[in-house]
């Protein structure tokens, strides 16, 4: 298969704008809230509380402190730019799926407690990527869940309740989630996961036969009853 340099290059620098734009999204909404005096808790995913279901969807924007959000912005900026530039054609589809269903799961069963910043959604995304790897069992999906591991395989602390200021619940929704989605899109194939079969691997539709195919094909009983009716015209003709 020829790889078209450019191309290639052409898709990781779309990957690269579109993380770029969602983080900076993400920042301008803590900017935002930084500057203007509003509750920003507001709107957080506050659990089995229908006043404030919204948060479903924006709860992952909003964040603390500079450091919760700093923490967040690298690993996110890094996950999405390998969902959308490996999984290019199903990449919008992951990212809304683990964002609703994050929310969602955590709006119905977490603490009742404000959850908010989006750590879910990095968990979700890092969980898709490493399942992939387990379900799809190609080249790249298997070298893509190795990285995903040296590089995030301390993040499964995060899964403990360690402190309770820290969303777990987010984490391990989060993650649920990516494997729910990495489940539902295993057999979308990227174009160069699809497998080529070589020309010489013998697989021909019009094979030829020495001998006809119906000589193997009739049973016994056949081949008797056709012997009998061309005797009967034998005997006729005679």
């Amino acid at each position: 298969m020829t790889i078209n340099y450019k191309l290639q290059k052409g898709h990781f620098l779309n990957s690269l704008l579109i993380a770029f734009c969602i983080c900076l999204f993400i920042s301008l909404v803590h900017l935002f809230f930084e500057l203007i005096p509003a509750d920003k808790f507001s709107w957080s995913i506050y659990p089995r509380d229908l006043s404030q279901w919204y948060g479903v969807f924006t709860g992952h924007f909003i964040h603390a402190s500079w450091n919760h959000l700093l923490s967040n912005i690298t690993p996110l900026f890094v996950s999405l730019t390998m969902i959308f530039f490996f999984y290019r054609s199903i990449g919008w589809a992951v990212y809304f799926m683990i964002w609703i269903i994050t929310g969602f799961a955590v709006f119905m069963f977490a603490r009742s407690n404000s959850h908010l910043g989006a750590s879910g959604l990095v968990y979700g995304l890092i969980a898709f990527v490493f399942f992939s790897g387990i379900f799809r069992r190609n080249a790249k999906s298997i070298v893509l869940m190795i990285i995903m591991t040296v590089m995030y395989g301390s993040y499964t602390a995060g899964f403990l309740p360690l402190d309770e200021k820290v969303s777990f619940e987010s984490h391990i929704f989060g993650a649920l989630a990516g494997l729910w989605t990495a489940f539902v899109f295993r057999d979308f194939r990227e174009h160069d996961e699809e497998i080529q079969k070589p020309s010489w691997s013998g697989e021909n539709n019009s094979k030829e036969y020495f001998f006809s195919k119906d000589l193997f094909d009739k049973t016994l009983q056949q081949r008797k009853e056709e012997e009998e009716f061309r005797q009967r015209e034998e005997d006729i003709n005679l």
